[in-house]
């Protein structure tokens, strides 16, 4: 039997969540992981907000992964201050695993050995294609706008996460003040 289609078998793992490890104030990074290209976003240091920064192309030259752009990744961390690295994990609408799903998670796992700050892996399927519909709709060429459709996938992993941390530090708030 073939190993690959035994792991599309097996449920994606189940993303991360805010919580008590949270790394407090400052800029987060969020990474649209891709074959070809990589979408950037960031926020502001009070974490509330997902901007684009840039599109980083995928050095496939070596022929190993990740190549030389995860240099240029781990140069954003720190040329931003980030304090957190947020990775989209594509998975299947039924929560399937894919090709995308392992290669994410790889990349997760190389960014941790690196880092020393939290590197999380979210949930994020529709991001392209909902990134792509606002692209479509604000009438940007599919073709000419790929990178900037990276960025905004990016964007769209980041601010669900910036949303999920508000929300989480909401609820915490309200029922420590409830003691």
């Amino acid at each position: 039997m073939n190993a690959h289609a035994d792991d599309r078998s097996r449920p994606a793992p189940v993303p991360d969540r805010p919580g008590d490890d949270d790394a407090g104030r400052g800029r987060r990074l969020g990474l649209d992981i891709g074959t070809v290209r990589i979408g950037v976003s960031l926020s502001d240091p009070d974490g509330i907000l997902a901007t684009p920064l840039e599109t980083v192309q995928v050095d496939r030259s070596s022929g190993a992964w990740p190549g030389e752009e995860f240099g240029r990744v781990l140069e954003l961390v720190e040329e931003n201050f980030v304090v957190e690295v947020v990775v989209g994990l594509p998975v299947t609408l039924r929560s399937r695993r894919t090709a995308s799903t392992r290669r994410a998670e790889n990349y997760a796992d190389r960014l941790r050995r690196h880092l020393d700050i939290p590197v999380r892996l979210v949930d994020e399927r529709m991001s392209t294609m909902a990134a792509s519909n606002a692209m479509h709709a604000s009438g940007v060429n599919e073709k000419k706008g790929r990178s900037r459709i990276d960025q905004a996938a990016a964007v769209h992993i980041l601010q669900g996460w910036l949303d999920a941390r508000k929300a989480y530090l909401a609820r915490t708030e309200a029922s420590d003040n409830d003691l």
